[in-house]
């Protein structure tokens, strides 16, 4: 069984979806079905079962997934000794799989990854966005070596996460909205406001929802797939919205958004996160030491 067969069959196993696992490997959608052909064919079984245009994993594929897990876990614990045997940081070489949301990715990484590259000039990066989800099963799974986090708390079978750095959420909206100019804003406050969410299952979305269930409110609401998106619209005047520092302050000091006096004053917490039991590859060690370093400055205030 070749390798690249199983992390693709782990993946859409976990989507139950041929588009979006090709989405996510970087793969055309042909291709994922032809290493899912190839590992069928091998193997003598169906993987999946395919209903309508539904997916389904069938008893073969679901006995599969577990060993799959460990043959790819083995395979990378094999490649990460290999490559840091008395290798000096220029000679490391391989591929450094990461992935991290998309305010991470957009305003927090930057700095890491361009660190990471002068470290270790020889290592492909190869990165990609992802939601809570998908990212810890990844890690989980060993199809990506570490990712980052930002959510309130971070508690998954088969990952250590550790807390990077801490920074609040704003409650924005355009500079000339009612309650930009108000010294306290509590949250009953925003009954008559239309408010911006971000997709199911993202923490600024958890944090806004359940403190608009604890004030008794069901507002009007506008959901985005995009943080740029949300906060274009929020300064457009669509509505009120919660994002991280460090996305908008910068917009907030040009006076394209203004950061309401919000009572609730949520916090999230940066985490960097990598499987619980695989030893700690060279690379991976660095980048955690260099986050830790270049995020070690004073956090933005509540």
């Amino acid at each position: 069984m070749e390798l690249k067969h199983l992390e693709t069959f782990l993946v859409v196993a976990r989507h139950l979806h041929f588009t979006r696992a090709a989405r996510e490997l970087g793969y055309v959608q042909s291709s994922v079905t032809a290493h899912v052909k190839a590992l069928e064919t091998e193997l003598g079984v169906a993987l999946f079962e395919r209903p309508g245009r539904r997916v389904t994993l069938t008893g073969p594929g679901r006995e599969l997934c577990g060993h799959a897990r460990v043959l790819l876990g083995r395979a990378e614990q094999a490649r990460d000794a290999v490559r840091g045997a008395g290798e000096d940081p220029h000679q490391v070489r391989g591929t450094l799989r990461l992935a991290a949301p998309e305010s991470l990715c957009a305003h927090h990484l930057p700095p890491v990854l361009r660190a990471m590259r002068t470290r270790f000039p020889r290592l492909h990066l190869a990165f990609r966005p992802a939601g809570r989800g998908p990212l810890l099963d990844a890690v989980a799974e060993g199809t990506i070596d570490a990712g980052f986090l930002q959510e309130e708390a971070v508690n998954a079978p088969g990952v250590v996460a550790e807390r990077m750095r801490r920074e609040p959420l704003r409650l924005v909206a355009r500079p000339e909205h009612p309650l930009a100019g108000k010294r306290r804003v509590a949250t009953e406050e925003l009954a008559g406001e239309t408010v911006l969410l971000l997709e199911p299952g993202c923490v600024q979305r958890v944090v806004m929802e359940r403190e608009l269930s604890r004030a008794g409110l069901c507002p009007p609401t506008v959901e985005f797939f995009s943080l740029e998106a949300l906060r274009r619209c929020a300064a457009a005047g669509l509505g009120v919205g919660a994002a991280p520092a460090s996305s908008v302050d910068g917009e907030i000091a040009r006076g394209e958004l203004a950061a309401l006096a919000w009572e609730h004053r949520p916090v999230l917490d940066v985490f960097f996160v990598r499987h619980a039991a695989r030893a700690v590859p060279p690379a991976v060690r660095e980048l955690a030491a260099l986050a830790r370093e270049l995020w070690s400055g004073p956090e933005p205030p509540a």
